[in-house]
């Protein structure tokens, strides 16, 4: 049992290690973001290409003392990174401004 938690946690640390590589080029400040990690399933809607896997989104802060969509601000443009369950890669990625 400790070995397959081990190998879970493994590749969770794979998976956000790839996308903060992949955030990392575009050089926004990471301090203007909050980080989501979620499941996704099937059910979720996905197509096949989404069937077991995990979304991990980098979604932009609000400006001090603003309100509004997170994206509505000049602190960043938002990211969500698509990755395999199994091998932490990451499959494809969607940008929101």
């Amino acid at each position: 049992m400790k070995w397959v938690r081990a190998r879970a946690q493994h590749t969770a640390r794979h998976r956000l290690a790839h996308a903060h590589e992949r955030f990392a080029q575009t050089g926004q400040d990471l301090n203007d973001f909050d980080i989501q990690i979620s499941e996704r399933t099937r059910e979720d809607g996905e197509d096949e290409n989404g069937e077991n896997t995990f979304g991990i989104a980098f979604v932009a802060k609000l400006e001090p003392g603003k309100k509004g969509l997170g994206n509505a601000n000049r602190l960043g443009r938002s990211v969500l990174y698509i990755a395999s369950k199994t091998s932490g890669e990451i499959l494809r990625e969607a940008g929101s401004r």
